[in-house]
């Protein structure tokens, strides 16, 4: 073997002293609190560099002062690739890039996608249709049972006494079912450690699965794939991050995909923690194809995606190892965002060091209830305070909840004091699926279907007729098109036309449902038309017969209790009117009102999950008490890591809202040693 002479071992000495002098170098000035302008710079001679920040270092800053850096020095924004996680990242990239003064058109031409989004643009032939997208648990629930069919109809079954299939209906294993396939998929496992031979209960065990889950998935593949084709049939959630990864594992490069960006100049990647196996094979091919420079950040505390196979372990070596490019690093740990109270409180909960370099200091409090309804008047206090001391100003505050199921309350109040809210990573209460099955009932009772104004709420309402009550549309002569051709024209018909509802429900629904259904919906119909008082719609859910129809619709136990959460809370605020007719004025009169505070600077309602990214002048985390967060069903270390996300997108002030005699685990870890002390609601 070769060895290097002198004149090169020098060289590449001296090239090595100078990245290790410059990495130093950036190092005391990130730790001395210097601008991120001149950081981005000193960055730029990193080829393949990656940042360890926390929560509120500027990580998102400074991969836009990157860019924005690369592009001053002559690089097309069109060669830059950034890539995200999620849709809010990619927007708050965008914004980060604004904000820093690069112009709008040209912040449009940097190519800033999520690793889906990407991937899927990859995988699309130059003229052929879009591969559908199917985003919802319910609406996959029909491929796996077509699947479980598979499996009990062969009759070859090596190993019978393994195989354990569910009865039909058993929406338990759909939700089991479809989390393990989100998991297999995004560690790869099953494409990695996979031969050509038959699946086993041995090999189904070394994958940490099921033998019955391990056949059922092959079987669901298979459909969902065509039978293995390249151009699958549908997509579900993560699915096209997963279809690039295992081609390339298969032996597709690069060279195969005609939309593969192979003049990149710059990649980069936001939120790296949120890596799994099947989004780092795609990062992989990118760093191998290109001769690009590479920069990730990430925060090991913020990994909430474990149920995809999120693992901060590809922020390791794993690039080294696996593209034999060398990683520099840098730590950014000191928060630009909040202060050192906040601060201090971070640190406690992720058990870690914590500093602040922010100019001012983040105020945390924590407020005490005893209920529902106290706190929901502490959060409208908080709110009306911040209304009055900003002058309105409500672009700046956010309530940031663990399930979507906690906004009914929420929601009403602010309806009921005037208060404009935005809602980030849900519907609001108002349309969901639930609450506009109840809407197009009383529409359908009371011939009022009129009275709601907006044509994208109309459609909704009645895809949620169809939805639940499972009806399939029929049109003499037009038996060979398609349910979704149907429905659509039929949707477009009574949209235009309000008054054709009614002959929809009677023609098109009552007809096509299941019997046992046909009498529910007549049930309730009649109760909507004839009774009056409080509680009208109580004895309405009742006759429907809700929580069959919550168990029979929705696949998820947490979706089904949030369902009938929704619905309770319905039922309470319609105590307040005494007919049905009132009740549906009042619903359709509200999110009227909500789309015109709106237009408005608007309050943040948001997931904590979706605003990853973001941050916000003052945030509320109401509800942790037990049993909510951390929620019982998921892992304590990644609810920790999602609560530790919620608090760190607060810039002057953070206020949690805890039970008192039921707190959350997380009251103690954060420093506070009795719930009882926590400040009583003001007067």
């Amino acid at each position: 073997m070769a060895t290097l002479d002198t004149d090169a071992r020098t060289d590449i000495l001296n090239r090595l002293k100078r990245a290790e002098g410059q990495l130093r170098g950036i190092q005391r000035m990130i730790e001395a609190g210097e601008p991120c302008q001149p950081v981005a710079v000193q960055m730029s001679a990193e080829r393949t560099l990656i940042i360890e920040a926390n929560a509120g270092a500027a990580k998102t800053t400074t991969l836009a002062l990157r860019m924005a850096q690369a592009w001053t020095t002559g690089m097309p924004p069109e060669r830059c690739l950034a890539l995200t996680y999620t849709d809010t990242a990619c927007q708050a990239l965008q914004a980060a890039l604004r904000k820093i003064g690069v112009p709008a058109p040209v912040v449009a031409r940097f190519r800033i996608a999520s690793f889906d989004a990407f991937c899927a643009a990859m995988l699309q032939e130059p003229y052929g249709p879009p591969v559908e997208q199917i985003d919802t648990q319910e609406a996959l629930r029909p491929y796996v049972w077509e699947a479980v069919q598979r499996i009990e109809a062969n009759e070859s079954e090596r190993w019978p006494e393994e195989l354990q299939l569910p009865s039909a209906g058993d929406a338990g294993f759909i939700e089991d079912f479809l989390a393990m396939a989100l998991w297999l998929k995004g560690t790869l496992k099953d494409d990695l450690e996979r031969d050509d031979g038959p699946a086993t209960p041995d090999y189904a065990g070394d994958l940490g699965i099921g033998y019955t889950q391990l056949k059922v998935f092959r079987a669901y593949e298979r459909i969902r794939r065509r039978e293995l084709a390249d151009e699958p049939l549908f997509r579900g959630p993560y699915d096209a991050t997963y279809d690039l990864a295992r081609r390339l594992l298969e032996g597709d490069t690069a060279a195969s995909l005609r939309p593969w960006p192979r003049n990149l100049q710059m990649l980069l990647v936001d939120e790296m923690h949120d890596m799994n196996a099947a989004s780092f094979r795609v990062l992989r091919e990118l760093l191998d194809s290109t001769q690009c420079q590479f920069c990730g950040v990430g925060d090991r505390d913020q990994v909430i995606y474990g149920a995809h196979g999120a693992d901060a372990v590809f922020m390791g070596d794993a690039i080294t190892v696996h593209t034999g490019r060398p990683v520099a690093r840098l730590p950014l740990t000191p928060s630009h965002r909040f202060g050192r109270k906040l601060a201090t409180k971070a640190g406690r909960l992720a058990d870690k060091p914590y500093g602040s370099l922010a100019a001012h200091d983040t105020a945390v409090q924590l407020l005490g209830y005893d209920d529902e309804a106290e706190c929901v008047d502490l959060i409208a206090h908080q709110v009306q305070h911040w209304r009055t001391a900003t002058r309105g100003k409500m672009a700046g505050l956010a309530v940031l909840l663990r399930h979507p199921g906690q906004s009914i309350a929420i929601e009403n109040r602010l309806l009921a004091d005037g208060v404009p809210y935005t809602i980030s990573g849900f519907e609001s209460y108002l349309l969901r699926p639930e609450v506009l099955l109840v809407r197009g009932l009383l529409a359908v009772a009371t011939d009022n279907f009129d009275s709601v104004t907006e044509p994208r709420t109309r459609e909704k309402l009645m895809r949620a007729l169809v939805f639940f009550c499972g009806a399939r549309i029929v049109v003499k002569g037009r038996e060979h098109e398609s349910q979704h051709d149907l429905l659509a024209d039929a949707i477009r018909s009574v949209t235009d036309n309000p008054l054709f509802l009614e002959s929809f429900f009677t023609n098109q629904i009552l007809p096509n449902v299941e019997p046992a259904m046909q009498r529910r919906l007549q049930r309730a119909l009649k109760v909507a038309k004839e009774a009056h008082g409080p509680d009208t719609l109580a004895r309405l859910l009742e006759a429907l017969q809700i929580d069959a129809v919550v168990r029979e619709v929705f696949v998820s136990r947490q979706r089904r209790a949030d369902a009938l959460a929704n619905l309770a809370g319905l039922s309470h605020a319609a105590q307040a009117f005494g007919s049905a007719r009132d009740y549906f004025l009042h619903l359709n009169a509200a999110e009227q009102r909500q789309r015109e505070l709106r237009s408005t600077a608007s309050l943040v309602l948001a997931h904590i999950g979706h605003v990853k990214g973001l941050e916000f002048e003052h945030v509320l985390i109401p509800y942790l008490e037990q049993g909510a967060f951390p929620d019982p069903q998921a892992p304590f270390a990644q609810e920790k890591n999602t609560l530790y996300v919620g608090m760190t997108r607060a810039r002057q002030q953070l206020t949690l809202l805890a039970h008192r005699q039921r707190p959350s685990a997380f009251v103690a870890q954060l420093g506070y040693a009795e719930s009882t002390q926590a400040a009583k609601a003001p007067a």
